[in-house]
């Protein structure tokens, strides 16, 4: 569903002049079966397990470049731009692995970040970032300035937003350890998660927005939804006044950009 809600917003960012054909051509491939869970595999790589060296099926590195692979041979040299609409796809373990194997197999359809594009958003959202100086360090949960981060376990572990904050000088706000079990449930449960339903359990969003609020009470300036099932679960682009950021309407948003300049609508 996180494609679906990607390929929607890639539609509700294109001028056109009303007609079908002046809206972009969309490769959708949602290939679930060639891409292994991203969190596991951080995880146990976190702990010291590691896979068959000989067998890629496990790599979600290795699967999504295969994926990558046929959608280069549907489109048959003709000029593309691609993303990935996953969060933990994108920490360096995996996201840097996928790059240099599109690189090694000559495959240049120009990969957006979908991570960096949602700091520009972020920057759209709120303007100038606050100063460096903030008084603490990113990762902490604590009640100061700074942006809340909503996601996977294994999104959070890898640490990636926290650089990416930092480098903007923003401090990085989590919820607590047990909640993130009850968040990282929320995506996962395979009864009443995200993933598991078509459409957001109400004990899902439930939960999300609670999260979501609880950040706003400790201070957050923005929450960035940084799993690309949690937008799902909350409709608008705010939650009590403080701005929602959506990576999955940023990577839409840059790849229009990129596929076609002149048609991103203006950011609402």
């Amino acid at each position: 569903m996180a494609g679906v809600a990607l390929h929607a917003r890639i539609i509700e960012n294109t001028l056109t002049d009303g007609t079908d054909q002046s809206h972009l051509c969309v490769h959708h491939y949602s290939c679930p079966a060639m891409v292994p869970d991203r969190t596991g595999w951080l995880l146990r790589r976190a702990d010291g397990a590691s896979a068959d060296p000989g067998d890629d099926t496990a790599d979600p590195a290795a699967g999504m470049a295969r994926v990558f692979r046929a959608a280069a041979r549907a489109l048959d040299g003709r000029a593309a731009v691609g993303g990935v609409p996953c969060n933990t796809f994108h920490a360096p373990a995996i996201f840097d692995r996928f790059l240099a194997m599109l690189g090694e197999a000559g495959i240049d359809i120009r990969i957006v970040n979908m991570l960096e594009e949602t700091m520009g958003l972020l920057g759209e959202r709120l303007g100038q970032p606050p100063s460096r100086d903030l008084g603490r360090e990113s990762g902490q949960v604590a009640c100061s300035q700074g942006i809340g981060v909503l996601s996977t376990t294994g999104t959070r572990r890898s640490g990636i937003y926290d650089r990416l904050l930092a480098k903007t000088g923003y401090t990085t706000l989590y919820v607590s350890e047990s909640d993130q079990a009850l968040l990282h449930a929320a995506i996962y449960d395979q009864s009443w998660g995200i993933k598991a339903t078509a459409v957001p359990s109400e004990r899902a969003m439930a939960v999300v927005s609670g999260l979501a609020s609880s950040l706003v009470a400790c201070g957050a300036s923005a929450v960035i939804l940084a799993c690309t099932e949690l937008p799902l679960t909350l409709d608008g682009t705010s939650i009590r006044g403080v701005p929602l950021i959506d990576p999955v309407l940023a990577l839409a948003r840059a790849l229009v950009r990129e596929a076609s300049p002149g048609k991103l609508k203006p950011l609402r």
